[in-house]
Order: structure tokens, then C-alpha cells, then sequence
């Protein structure tokens, strides 16, 4: 019998759609929360988020049509140079988790995700992380390619 239950692992895939109120694509995912990302009073550690925030932004790519792997053998990187985030609400061990990921800010060498964390209709968890771009070939920044640009400013417009 297969459990009808979404788990974590890399089969899981971010589905794509538009919100027309926000006028942007959005990429949806799930994960379940392991035990090993709980605490001892049996919440969720406040680090895994930046976690389940790069599986959103790597499954968000992905289903847009550029994996990040596809970006890293064209030659670029994407590090992250900042991060933050609220947590509102608590998750625990066993919770399904939604996490929707979006294109917030696309600047000549920076892109800017954000993200919400949903669990049982409530926000859990809301951020951005901004990445830098970095040629691999000389570890130097430098701008987004074009080609880039232009599909992440498609997702937001």
C-alpha cells in the first residue's frame, strides 16, 4: 500500500503557477518534517528554514525551466549574501510543510527570493535570501547573464 502522505526526498518537485495577486509565478513544494530538525521541546530549529527555503528556490528553478545545476555547467554561481526571516508560527515532527517560492527582486547581479512556510493554512515562516552572481571560472562577481536575467524577470511579470 503507498502512503498518500507527500514525503521529502528528491522525487519531490515543485509544482508552477501564476498568482494573479501577486502577478508572479510561484513554485509550490512539499516537505514533511523529520525528527532529526526538531529540537528537544520537539519544534523545529530555527536553522532548517534557510533549508527548506534553497529546496523551494532549487525546485522553483527547476520547474521554471533552469535547474541550478544548469546555471552552475554555464559557468556561474549563485551565492547566498543574505538571508532573513520571521517565524510566527511553530512546526513540529511529522508536519506537512508548503513552501512557496517566488522571484521578489532581479537587479543586474543580484537576485532576491522570497518565501512562506504554510502549515495547516497558517504562515510558519516567511524570508528572502538574495544571491549574488559569481563566475566559477575566477570566483569573481560579476552581472546575471542575460539569458538569466531574462527568465527570472519572466517569473514576475
Amino acid at each position: 500500500m503507498q502512503d498518500s502522505q507527500p514525503t521529502q526526498d528528491a522525487s519531490i518537485a515543485a509544482t508552477l503557477y501564476w498568482d494573479p495577486d501577486r502577478g508572479l509565478s510561484v513554485g509550490r513544494t512539499t516537505v514533511r518534517v523529520r525528527y532529526a530538525e526538531t529540537d528537544r521541546m520537539g519544534i523545529t530549529y530555527n536553522a532548517h528554514y534557510l533549508t527548506w527555503f534553497e529546496i523551494g528556490r532549487t525546485e522553483f528553478m527547476r520547474s521554471a525551466g533552469f535547474p541550478y545545476r544548469e546555471v552552475e555547467e554555464k559557468g556561474y554561481n549563485l551565492p547566498l549574501v543574505g538571508a532573513e526571516f520571521r517565524l510566527p508560527a511553530s512546526v513540529g515532527y511529522d508536519d506537512v510543510l508548503f513552501i512557496e517560492t517566488w522571484v521578489e527582486r532581479v537587479r543586474t547581479r543580484m537576485v532576491t527570493f522570497a518565501y512562506r512556510v504554510l502549515h495547516d493554512g497558517r504562515v510558519a515562516a516567511s524570508g528572502t535570501t538574495t544571491h549574488a552572481c559569481v563566475r566559477a571560472s575566477d570566483g569573481r562577481s560579476g552581472n546575471l547573464p542575460d539569458w538569466l536575467q531574462k527568465k527570472l524577470r519572466q517569473l514576475t511579470a
